[in-house]
């Protein structure tokens, strides 16, 4: 299996809706790249990461993300990529293909550290 030593924010939509924040939050504060559920309770995945866009590049807007869902097909796929998202990968998924994904998404934006 691959490493990954960079800062991720997984948002799992875990107390309705709370997990939004925080993720903004954490992509504000430097993750290299996010990993979201698409369908929680209280909170949806394309929304939520379409607040995040809606940030300015220094606080996260242009942070790396990750769909990960159990909804699979074209349309799925294009309603992640329409929100946002770099990589929509579906459930259950290979631990090492998430790694690769990460690991690829961190070395085409990444930045320099301050």
């Amino acid at each position: 299996m691959g490493r990954f030593d960079g800062r991720v924010a997984y948002i799992t939509g875990a107390a309705r809706g709370q997990g939004r924040a925080e993720a903004v939050r954490f992509a504000e504060d430097g993750a290299d790249v996010v990993i979201s559920d698409i369908s929680m309770p209280g909170v949806d995945g394309h929304a939520f990461l379409k607040k995040l866009r809606a940030l300015p590049p220094k606080r996260g807007g242009r942070t790396p993300a990750v769909a990960l869902t159990a909804f699979h097909g074209r349309d799925a796929r294009l309603a992640s990529v329409h929100a946002g998202y770099h990589y929509h990968l579906t459930k259950p998924f290979d631990p090492d293909k998430l790694v690769e994904i990460l690991v690829g998404l961190v070395r085409l934006t990444s930045r320099p550290r301050s």
